[in-house]
């Protein structure tokens, strides 16, 4: 793997988010952090002024939910994706790219990036 590639990072679920499945395995995700401190928080609770954000995923987006762990790769992520839809590499990339920018944009999935010693070991 180089050094810079981003498909070594490896996605992370954010706390607080729940996944329920429809009848079809599709996913709904709802985010609902709880209320901070101080005056902000204490408004919230008073006035049930949470924050809930609900996506709802496509087939190929529950999978690749569903395959976040904390511990595989992006890379990874996207030869099972690959295999599992048929797809070219390009295209599986390219799915790869959608899925994390949109749940991170979101605020549903942050990226652990390698150490530096893990990418010498795997340069080994």
């Amino acid at each position: 793997m180089k050094k810079n590639d981003p498909f070594a990072a490896c996605p992370v679920r954010i706390p607080f988010v729940r996944a329920k499945a429809d009848a079809q395995g599709r996913l709904q995700l709802k985010h609902s952090p709880p209320p901070g401190r101080g005056l902000r928080g204490f408004l919230a609770r008073q006035f049930a002024l949470f924050s809930v954000r609900r996506i709802f995923l496509d087939e190929r987006g529950s999978f690749f939910w569903n395959l976040i762990d904390g511990r595989r790769t992006l890379a990874e992520i996207e030869r099972k994706l690959a295999r599992q839809y048929d797809l070219e590499t390009q295209q599986s990339r390219d799915a790869v790219i959608l899925f994390t920018k949109m749940l991170m944009r979101r605020g549903l999935i942050g990226l652990k990036l390698p150490s530096s010693t893990d990418i010498q070991e795997v340069r080994s």
